[in-house]
């Protein structure tokens, strides 16, 4: 895919912003950038808005919104939304469906919305959550630290005759659980490399997070205080980053699909979160599931329900999710995609069907497999065993992968292969918004100055103008609205009528009969006809128009 900046390396503040102002300025008529939050940190959370404006103002054209870098650490989540700036920009004027795109909707990008987490994950060897701001601080325990300053964080492991932990015989950084009757032997504990605060000389507890805000939890939909659900935060949209994207999505009512980006995993989730696939919309959820089979074309990747087959714990859910909110608030589409995959690479592919864990035996195996595969395709990532002087604990040995990419984002050969993924998928997502058009205008003269004009307003697109059942159900859907526009007396139909929604054609019920053939069945009204009766001068010029805030605007010329 032809893009202008390589993807080969993790884009840190400075060259995100760069990039991103590169592109206002070189494509004017088709970027705006702004900054809808500034951090603690000074630093600016940037949204992109893509269309032609020649076209239309973006408000006025089908929405579709993509943001990456809810948590510090997926910063593959900021690459694929940049990658995808870059090839709807790039690629304007030469490919034909990318310029149609542009022309005829409005792509929304923000590409990091923490980006004060992502340049502290990015520039350090510590990991975190989603942004560096301490939250609910405890003293005392085990905390990250880099003893042997190489700039990552690996396993350290430290003898104690009372471990659980044995050396494994098939490779020299797996280790073994110790087993009932081992009693002779070197034995150790395995923590993360780190220091411990408070400590009494004995025991070496695990402190909780410095940086455990989790933006995923911040969202209004489901939240839960931090009793039930750690990192949620003070109150729904007490993060100024979250209440940032939620007053974007508000000021552009157009976007009716949205993308976030996240690792890792190799999967695409769909809503809802906080309660089974069966109790939602079915006509909803099939949308959710044609839409993903693209994904999996695109990406290799299933797309599965959050709740049903994510959720490893059913009663106390993890919630307060954006994609929720967009779902279950707004009647939004939205999937979290979980980028890169390491088991998979490794091969040993997560079962997404099962919520179980594997057990023991199985999941040392997949860390075995995940070694090697390490081993063949980033060896640089893999640190042996070295003995390290601890100030607390003497003589430790640290040792391990760099978890932040090999585990959490791909290695950075591996990077393009997931941003690539991304925006095919994305662009091919899009298209299936709701587009109105008018298909056919006719004027009959019915008397001296006295005219009928008909219309007939479709939608072109795959998703309904309602998007969702989930949006009727909330009562939140805005109708179709069409007007006749131009000077002239209305004798019957008001200027400025409602027709309620349009169907897309994904609900076109279809099948195949026993007998052999291909039949469409009885489906909802993708068009809709609307009339006029007006008096006007002969030669007058007259426009319909027709407009809904998620399938955009259609308009058409008479003269009677």
């Amino acid at each position: 895919m032809k893009t202008t900046f390589q993807y080969d390396h993790y884009f840190a503040y400075e060259e995100l912003t760069e990039h991103c102002q590169y592109f206002a300025k070189t494509y004017p008529q088709l970027m705006k950038l702004e900054s809808i939050c500034v951090t603690a940190e000074n630093r600016n959370v940037w949204a992109a808005i893509l269309t032609n404006q020649k076209t239309g103002p973006a408000l006025s054209k089908p929405g579709f919104y993509i943001d990456g870098n809810t948590h510090a650490g997926e910063v593959t989540g900021s690459m694929a939304a940049m990658h995808t700036m870059d090839v709807l920009l790039s690629n304007y004027g030469e490919d034909p469906k990318i310029t149609q795109m542009l022309d005829t909707m409005t792509v929304y990008i923000v590409p990091r919305i923490s980006p004060d987490g992502a340049e502290t994950y990015l520039t350090t060897a510590y990991t975190l959550r989603s942004v560096n701001r301490p939250y609910h601080l405890k003293d005392g325990g085990l905390a990250q630290f880099d003893l042997d300053d190489d700039g990552v964080i690996r396993m350290m492991r430290v003898k104690d005759p009372h471990g659980a932990w044995k050396k494994g015989s098939r490779h020299p950084l797996v280790m073994e659980k110790r087993l009932p009757d081992d009693t002779e032997g070197e034995f150790y504990n395995v923590y993360i490399e780190g220091v411990i605060e408070n400590y009494d000389g004995v025991h070496i507890p695990v402190r909780k997070p410095l940086w455990g805000l989790d933006f995923n939890r911040n969202y209004p939909f489901g939240w839960f205080s931090e009793v039930r659900q750690p990192g949620a935060g003070a109150y729904p949209l007490s993060n100024p980053e979250n209440k940032a994207v939620v007053d974007f999505v508000l000021a552009h009512p157009n976007i009716g699909a949205v993308a976030t980006h996240h690792t890792s995993g190799g999967v695409i989730l769909y809503p809802p979160g906080t309660r089974p696939e069966k109790s939602a919309n079915q006509e909803d959820m099939e949308f959710y599931k044609e839409i993903g089979k693209m994904g999996k074309v695109e990406m290799g990747y299933e797309t599965i329900n959050i709740f049903d087959h994510f959720m490893v714990d059913q009663e106390n859910y993890s919630s307060g999710a954006f994609d929720d909110w967009c779902y279950q608030n707004q009647g939004i589409l939205a999937y979290t995609i979980e980028l890169w995959d390491l088991s998979a690479r490794a091969g040993r592919p997560i079962n997404w069907s099962e919520r179980t864990k594997e057990g023991y035996e199985a999941e040392l195996d997949t860390f075995l497999a995940e070694l090697n595969w390490c081993a063949e395709h980033c060896p640089e990532e893999i640190s042996d065993w070295k003995t390290v002087e601890h100030p607390q604990l003497g003589t430790v040995e640290i040792g391990g992968v760099n978890y932040k990419f090999t585990h959490q984002n791909p290695p950075r050969a591996f990077l393009l292969q997931e941003t690539e993924k991304a925006t095919r998928f994305c662009l091919r997502y899009a298209q299936a918004l709701p587009k109105l058009s008018i298909d056919q205008v006719s004027v009959k003269e019915i008397g001296k100055n006295l005219y009928q004009i008909d219309a007939l307003v479709s939608n072109n697109g795959y998703l309904p103008t309602n998007i969702s059942s989930e949006a009727q159900h909330l009562g939140i859907s805005k109708p179709v609205k069409v007007s006749l526009e131009g000077t002239f007396t209305a004798i019957g139909g008001e200027a400025m009528m409602e027709i309620n929604d349009l169907a897309g054609y994904g609900q076109i019920k279809t099948g195949i009969r026993y007998s052999g053939g291909i039949s469409t069945e009885t489906s909802k009204e993708i068009t809709k006809k609307v009339s006029w009766i007006i008096q006007a001068e002969a030669g007058t010029q007259l426009k319909v128009v027709a407009f809904q805030e998620k399938a955009g605007k259609a308009q058409a010329e008479i003269q009677l």
